[in-house]
């Protein structure tokens, strides 16, 4: 490569520098329109090299040509194609050019024109270079044109003649007698044998045949390894430069973050750095097995590639990624990103403008404690109107009509639906906030079922719906926040006696869990309701949303659920649904067994601790 550098004439550099700057021209375009200051100048600079180069070369033209690799220019090698901004290969490619040429009298207009052609946008009316160049006058820039049009007609002349020599009967009859020898011993599957084949037909004397076959052969070895090395030579230059972009971009990108995740090819977590567990809030221990965007908060924003295993042999790798994150936060960062790249248009990095994670979570918390100082300020003005409806309906309601009488029924219920509302929407905001507090203890399963059963038996008797509880002998106990959990009950059994119609049943079934083997006592709620359609069964979970449940919707603030699943989650359990419409629904939870800290706890060394002296502690001394 060194040698080819010494032999490039200034007019092998004029030319290759007039299309290294065509190509920066194209890029400043995609940027900017045609007469911006950034165009303008790289223009000028693409127009000088190019005049430059027509007035040194008697052919009054330059033809370029991409082959293999190399740009060649009038014939000569000038230069390597990754040396070109990538804008001019995807000029050739998209045009599917095999030729590019500037002719004498070159004008200013005729170079824009071209420019405005090859950084417009791909469509039906600039398909064909060459009709788009003759349609708007270009007459001295040519695409797709002969190669041998640039040699001039006296250089043509200039050439001898070639004739074809008188055929030597003697000559073909060797030639064909080789043929039919080589095709013999192709025949037979080996070239190394149409080769001996030959040299025993060339050489009669026996021990001189020997030394010629092994000196042909290891000429043979000799030039295939030759062109071989010719042919890899594109391939290994190619590769080297694929290898450096890749270092350059990860080189960019772990300077970008400190934090380093590693995942397998599952998009399961195996390690995580200090500065990457303060990034996600948490710890190695809680997230290692589970897939990196299970972990993602509202501040985050993860982007994961689809494919992440390593394909097999040749195959391409799916280009397509996955992003997860609030929605606000992604709409962020996607529009305060820029994509940094290289004079050849390759990327070399990139510029992001990052949300403030702390200004945004103190707009959270204030908007939390909005919603808990109004709520907190709702609820005594409440308590003074359900106070003053118990005394009136103590006091008066044999006095009152029929109608007044249910109008303060409704009064009562109603502060009643209220009242609730603000407890979930308390609830609700100490679990987003952090602030929600459970206390687990060693709890009976029984009773927890029991209790809620015992709760709500009289609504479901009004409504004329079965409900039974079934629990088998000697469960054990359970590590839970008894009163939380019953609360999670009566939660999950309203619902079923609001959606399950007259007639209908309801079963309450605690029991041990088969599929955490043994180590979770599993609560279900199973009613005989319209069900929850496939669709709908990841929705319930949500905060604020509801459903209806085949022709029945059911009045509510949409938390219920929400808070219920927190409070499982936060007593170390997990919840779900089973469901098919027309078949009813089955809300189930788990909760873990207790064990006593004597069984949790391995046996330690008791180690003895030697108090010292305070002024021994004051100086560090032993």
């Amino acid at each position: 490569m060194a040698e080819q550098q010494q032999e490039l004439t200034v007019w092998d550099k004029e030319c290759m520098e007039a299309l290294k700057a065509l190509g920066k021209t194209l890029g400043q375009m995609t940027l900017y329109k045609i007469g911006h200051p950034a165009v303008a100048a790289t223009l000028q600079i693409a127009e000088d090299n190019i005049q430059q180069a027509l007035s040194q070369t008697p052919k009054g033209a330059v033809l370029y040509l991409l082959d293999q690799g190399k740009v060649i220019a009038n014939g000569r090698i000038i230069g390597a194609v990754n040396a070109l901004p990538n804008w001019i290969p995807v000029l050739f490619k998209r045009f599917k050019l095999s030729s590019l040429s500037f002719k004498a009298g070159l004008t200013h207009e005729e170079i824009v024109a071209f420019c405005e052609l090859a950084a417009s946008r791909a469509d039906a009316s600039n398909s064909d270079a060459k009709a788009y160049l003759e349609g708007h006058g270009v007459a001295r820039i040519a695409v797709n044109e002969a190669v041998y049009s640039i040699m001039s007609t006296a250089e043509r002349e200039a050439q001898p003649p070639t004739e074809a020599p008188p055929a030597d009967p003697a000559q073909e009859a060797i030639a064909a007698e080789a043929q039919e020898v080589i095709t013999q011993a192709v025949d037979q599957g080996s070239i190394e044998k149409a080769i001996e084949v030959l040299v025993q037909r060339a050489v009669p004397d026996q021990a001189r045949r020997a030394e010629v076959l092994a000196k042909v052969l290891e000429l043979l070895k000799s030039d295939i390894e030759k062109r071989v090395e010719q042919v890899t030579r594109a391939l290994r230059t190619e590769k080297t430069v694929i290898e450096n972009e890749q270092a350059r971009t990860q080189s960019v990108l772990s300077n970008m973050a400190e934090g380093v995740v590693v995942v397998d090819d599952k998009g399961k977590v195996l390690m995580m750095n200090p500065a990457a567990e303060q990034i996600y809030g948490t710890t190695l221990a809680q997230v290692a097995g589970t897939h990196l965007i299970e972990n993602t908060g509202e501040e985050h924003v993860v982007t994961l590639a689809d494919n992440l295993a390593t394909p097999p042999g040749d195959k391409k790798i799916a280009p397509e990624v996955k992003v997860a994150g609030g929605d606000e936060v992604k709409k962020t960062l996607k529009s305060a990103g820029a994509v940094v790249q290289n004079e050849q248009g390759k990327v070399v990095g990139m510029v992001s403008t990052l949300s403030d994670a702390a200004k945004y979570k103190e707009v959270q918390r204030m908007q939390r404690d909005f919603v808990a100082h109004v709520t907190h300020e709702l609820r005594a003005p409440l308590s003074s109107i359900r106070a003053a409806l118990e005394i009136l309906q103590g006091e008066v309601a044999s006095k009152l009509k029929e109608d007044e009488n249910r109008m303060l029924a409704t009064a009562m219920k109603n502060s009643d639906r209220l009242a609730e509302l603000i407890n979930s929407i308390l609830d609700f905001s100490k679990i987003e906030s952090g602030q929600m507090q459970v206390y687990p203890k060693k709890s009976d399963a029984e009773k927890i079922g029991r209790e809620s059963v015992d709760a709500l038996g009289a609504w479901a008797a009004k409504k004329r719906i079965s409900l039974s509880f079934a629990a088998p002998p000697d469960l054990p106990p359970v590590t839970a926040d008894a009163q939380r959990t019953v609360q999670v009950l009566i939660n999950l059994l309203s619902n079923a006696i609001k959606f399950t119609p007259v007639g209908g049943t309801i079963t309450v079934r605690v029991s041990l869990s088969a599929a955490d083997k043994g180590k979770f006592v599993e609560f279900a709620v199973i009613d005989s309701g319209p069900g929850i359609a496939k669709a709908d069964q990841k929705k319930i979970f949500e905060k604020f949303v509801q459903i209806a449940a085949g022709e029945m919707h059911v009045g509510g603030t949409g938390l219920g659920l929400a808070i219920a699943k927190a409070l499982v989650h936060l007593q170390g359990g997990k919840m779900w649904v089973e469901s098919d419409v027309g078949k009813g629904a089955a809300f189930l939870f788990s909760v873990p067994i207790y064990v006593s800290v004597k069984e949790a706890t391995p046996a330690v060394e008791k180690r003895i601790e030697v108090k010292l002296p305070w002024w021994k502690k004051l100086f560090g001394l032993k």
